[in-house]
């Protein structure tokens, strides 16, 4: 029940007709004072390694001393409790969906904009968020230390780290006169390189921007409207309002890169079916042009979480896409994409064979719970592929079928397939508004690993209706 947001976010993306920004000028010699202070470049901090690692500690006790204080007894830590962690293998937690999907891949980002922050790279600031979840598992909380947490962490972390910080300095303005109140706001997307620059004193020097923060071209769209979905089990219709928005930072479909995330998209989706309903991240490690720009290939992170009435599912994992374009005519395109990929760790909620007892869930605070977990944990595989009309580089129909496959290894002993087809409908209205209707099938089939060979199969049906907004 996902999708990768290459075909279908990207060519929304296409009526913000961006435009790409002008390349980083060369730096004058007279500004070489950041060579002595062993900075990469004129805007870049301080390159300081075990200042990161360091600080991926600090972050921890920070988290520990909050939760402490809100009363939640998994912070009471000891050295006997350190030992214990360390003396037990890993185990699955049982904390609630949002802390384990959303909540854990949020911590890991801190960690993960710590190494930024001190001038590590990306692989580099990977390392760091590594270091950070586990030394969080082990000594940060009285729980043993717990392998979903471990790869929520890390791989989420570094997901949104880089989203965030990137998109932090998109908001700074280091050599204009508003740049106090834009560090403010940057500080609020990425607080650990918003605090550092303050401490360092960095947020009041005229300086440019490093060059890698600055993007080939930037897209938006918002959209806002009502999705109605249908439950093939009971039959009912529910309507929903929803404000939705898509992020298009560089040119993810195009290019040569060898840059990780110098070109991602990124959904964020507010109703239709809970509060906060979607996240979305696909950042591009590589990406290869072929035959003259006519064939793409690109090799892909992915993030995911899905909570909303008819499903919950959070996902991490990698993708390969290829890609070619088409002229229909001299102003209609075709672009095909097809995908697959490895979800290194996906979560879906259950469906037990037999309805569960009701058990009185303990709630230790914060979302951290002594079960039982209403999802279940595992490995798999994704697939897909999409084709998108264009006139004029506007897209106009939009075609997409996919799958996803879990293969449980703690929850329901099952392995669960997730399917969807979905047809976008984009008409121009006035300038940068367009209006849309979308279409979709998703069907969920459930295999249980029981004597019987017993499924499940569950279908939702969903019909929306919005207008859509470009940003450039």
């Amino acid at each position: 029940m996902t999708f990768s947001l290459t075909p279908v976010l990207a060519a929304i993306l296409s009526a913000s007709q961006p435009n790409p920004q002008s390349p980083p000028q060369p730096i004058p010699t007279t500004q070489s004072w950041w060579v002595a202070q062993g900075r990469a470049c004129d805007g870049c901090p301080w390159r300081r390694p075990g200042h990161a690692l360091l600080q991926s500690t600090y972050i921890n006790v920070v988290y520990g001393l909050a939760n402490l204080a809100r009363g939640q007894v998994t912070a009471r830590i000891t050295p006997a409790t350190w030992w214990d962690n360390m003396e037990h293998g890993w185990v699955w937690d049982l904390d609630d969906f949002v802390v384990n999907q959303l909540g854990h891949p949020y911590q890991g980002n801190n960690y993960f904009t710590s190494g930024r922050s001190n001038g590590l790279n990306f692989w580099e600031s990977s390392a760091v968020t590594a270091f950070g979840s586990g030394t969080w598992e082990y000594f940060g909380e009285t729980n043993k230390a717990s392998l979903n947490d471990l790869i929520n962490t890390t791989l989420g972390g570094i997901a949104l780290g880089e989203v965030f910080h990137r998109t932090a300095w998109l908001l700074r303005d280091p050599g204009g006169s508003h740049r106090l109140s834009r560090e403010l706001f940057a500080t609020a997307v990425d607080p650990v390189t918003g605090i550092n620059r303050f401490i360092s004193g960095d947020y009041g020097h005229t300086s440019g921007k490093p060059p890698y923060a600055i993007p080939s071209s930037l897209g938006g769209v918002v959209a806002a409207g009502a999705l109605s979905r249908n439950d093939s089990a009971d039959d009912k219709w529910a309507t929903n309002p929803f404000v939705e928005i898509n992020l298009r930072y560089g040119e993810p479909e195009t290019g040569r890169s060898r840059t990780p995330y110098d070109a991602f998209l990124v959904r964020l989706r507010f109703g239709g079916g809970s509060g906060f309903s979607e996240a979305r991240v696909r950042g591009r490690l590589l990406g290869q042009p072929m035959k003259n720009g006519r064939f793409q290939v690109s090799v892909a992170q992915s993030y995911d979480f899905v909570k909303n009435g008819a499903y919950e599912f959070g996902a991490q994992g990698f993708d390969a896409s290829a890609a070619m374009t088409s002229t229909l005519s001299s102003s209609v395109t075709m672009r095909l994409v097809g995908w697959g990929g490895l979800t290194v760790l996906g979560a879906v909620d259950s469906v037990p064979l037999v309805p569960p007892v009701e058990v009185e869930q303990k709630e230790s605070g914060q979302g951290i719970s002594e079960g039982p977990r209403t999802f279940d944990y595992g490995p798999g595989s994704t697939y897909g592929g999409a084709a998108v009309f264009a006139h004029r580089q506007r897209a106009f129909a939009i075609a997409t079928i996919e799958g996803r496959h879990l293969f449980v290894v703690d929850g329901v002993r099952a392995n669960h397939l997730l399917q969807r087809i979905r047809i976008d409908l984009l008409a121009p209205l006035r300038g940068p508004i367009r209006a849309g209707v979308t279409g979709e099938y998703l069907k969920r089939h459930t295999f249980y690993k029981d004597a019987a060979e017993s499924k499940a199969v569950f279908g939702y049906t969903q019909v929306s209706f919005y207008l859509a907004w470009g940003i450039s």
